[in-house]
């Protein structure tokens, strides 16, 4: 009987197994396909919206030059009112051009700006603001293309990986060419949204025109996408699809008013390999569980009578730590003397648990108040220093006013008796010592504080932010050779975290000392020494010991480049947790 059941057991369990195999083979090539399809159709509409987002703000430089009647007169007859001469308003050009330029130079090269009544071209870019008498221009030679009354609207390919966008500027009652705008920018700016549908290791994306020109190839290699197939996607309705061929699967995206495409090419070699692979898990996986429910058919069925295996399974339990496996029917005989012994084990371990788990969480408190008053008598220190430093160097006013500033944080220490304030109350903290460092260092300091609105409600640890901001001078600043020295403070809440940036320009670390600090903040919550990380540490291991490992203090730097530390903790408002 005991054979018939461990046989019957094998076959109920094998057979649902190899069926199941058998259709997973069939079906997965499929599958796998229509989840590449899909996967892909989600992000190239991600990255359309993103290219729209962005060709919106070039067009916003444009029209901000187009629209300016300071520039270009509303109706015909009408002059500008920066003057008619060469030389006439040359400083408003000059200073609306660079500042354009400047607003936007992390993703424009170049603005050019044609004005046909004056037969010039101003010029802004990375080198000065300057004019010229070419009408040269990426869509032709501007004298002769305003001759004709079109509207001039175009994108087309530069040199160094750029594009140009081209606007010409037309008088409303005969379409008259009054000049041109032309927006020389980098493709560069697009390559984090791109990296995102270049999701398969042998994938081809590239930027189309709307010939079939490819304006941008952000991964340069032999393209193997069809061309016949390209242009019949091109010349297709202007809406977003894909297209299956024996040699892969082509998605398009127009973008920009379809004057662009972008295409994503992904060879059949990939859905192959891909295919074979997850067959191969699914054999490999459909073997070890035959072999899993053959182990266990016999193993239930040949114990199945036997009571030993009932408390053999309850003390594996307790070695992953199940407390909760207990013997209820306590036999007679021996093997009933151990069950008593066993169950008796389990209720002094846990006991002893408890015990233990109280320890750590006393434990836990007092390491949290031994930190937070750590940071009393550095501050102070620092503190009076800087108050030491104006009294020497001036000769009183300033004085007055640190001491008050001084007061403040003095104040914030006594009044606030919970280790847990308000973002709001510790960005006055901040406020206040910075208020120092000001009256130190005058017009060589120059402070940014940005909080998002209402984050000032959430809950932080007291004392977290002064610390940070008091290394910015005592490792960052004081000693640099900068001219203007800057601390800036941003609060912005992400999904369900609140981030804190503190950024300087000051001397920045190199990568080893760079990687001493990380090593400490990994190291949170051990002893610590005094030493000039020392406050750092201590904000990350009160943060860590209050909201969880997952949350603290983060560090980037660079030599002579400045440091960027994040602060990174829940958003949670006391008394109502996470938001």
């Amino acid at each position: 009987m005991r054979y018939k059941l461990m046989v019957l057991m094998v076959i109920v369990a094998v057979l649902p197994l190899t069926l199941v195999t058998i259709f997973a083979a069939k079906t997965t090539k499929e599958s796998l396909s229509l989840e590449i399809i899909r996967s892909n159709e989600a992000r190239m509409d991600w990255v359309a919206n993103y290219f729209e987002e962005k060709f919106g703000q070039l067009h916003s430089v444009a029209y901000s030059l187009l629209m300016d009647t300071n520039i270009f007169p509303l109706t015909k007859g009408e002059s500008t009112t920066v003057g008619s001469g060469l030389d006439e308003g040359k400083l408003y050009m000059d200073e609306k051009l660079r500042s354009l330029y400047i607003a936007n130079n992390s993703h424009i090269a170049r603005i050019s700006l044609y004005l046909n009544d004056r037969q010039r071209m101003y010029i802004v870019d990375k080198d000065a603001v300057r004019s010229t008498e070419q009408g040269d221009t990426p869509v032709g030679n501007w004298k002769e293309i305003s001759n004709k009354p079109q509207t001039i609207n175009k994108i087309v390919k530069s040199e160094h990986n750029n594009f140009t966008l081209a606007h010409s500027m037309n008088r409303f009652e005969n379409q008259e060419i009054l000049g041109g705008v032309f927006i020389e920018a980098r493709w560069k700016m697009m390559d984090s949204v791109i990296g995102m549908i270049h999701s398969e290791p042998n994938s081809q994306v590239l930027v189309l025109d709307a010939k079939g020109n490819i304006m941008y190839n952000p991964y340069p290699g032999q393209s193997t996408i069809d061309p016949d197939m390209l242009g019949k996607v091109i010349n297709s309705p202007m809406e977003p699809g894909y297209v299956e061929s024996k040699q892969g699967i082509l998605f398009y995206q127009p973008v920009a008013s379809a004057e662009l495409w972008i295409v994503k090419f992904i060879p059949i070699s990939y859905v192959t390999q891909g295919a074979s692979n997850t067959l191969s898990f699914s054999f490999y996986t459909a073997m070890a569980s035959v072999l899993l429910a053959i182990v266990l058919s016999v193993l239930i069925a040949y114990f199945t009578t036997k009571p030993i295996i009932r408390l053999t399974r309850s003390m594996k339990a307790v070695e992953h730590q199940n407390f909760n496996v207990g013997v209820d029917k306590i036999r007679g005989d021996e093997i009933g003397t151990l069950e008593r012994r066993f169950n008796s084990m389990l209720q002094k371990i846990k006991e002893l648990i408890q015990i233990e788990y109280k320890s750590k969480i006393e434990k836990r408190t007092a390491q949290l108040k031994a930190m937070q008053a750590q940071i009393n008598p550095h501050f102070l220190y620092n503190a009076m220093q800087s108050i030491g430093g104006v009294a020497l160097s001036r000769n009183a006013p300033e004085v007055y006013e640190h001491v008050r500033a001084i007061s403040e944080l003095f104040r914030y220490t006594i009044k606030i008796k919970s280790d847990i304030v308000t973002l709001a109350d510790e960005m006055e903290h901040a406020t206040n010592y910075l208020q120092i460092q000001k009256l130190r260092f005058q017009s060589m300091l120059n402070i940014q504080m940005d909080m998002e609105e209402d984050c000032g409600i959430y809950d932080i640890p007291k004392f977290t932010l002064q610390p940070i901001v008091e290394n910015c001078f005592v490792h960052g600043l004081e000693g640099g050779q900068m001219e203007e020295w800057m601390v800036s403070i941003t609060v912005e809440k992400l999904m369900d975290e609140i981030e804190i940036t503190i950024e300087d320009n000051g001397l920045g670390m190199d990568e080893v000392r760079l990687g001493e600090i990380r090593r400490q903040l990994d190291h949170s919550g051990e002893d610590q020494e005094f030493g000039e990380s020392m406050g750092m540490n201590n904000v990350n291991s009160r943060i860590k010991l209050i909201f969880g490992q997952e949350y603290g203090v983060f560090v980037t730097s660079s030599k002579g480049a400045g440091t960027i530390v994040k602060v990174v903790i829940p958003a949670i408002i006391k008394g109502k947790g996470t938001l």
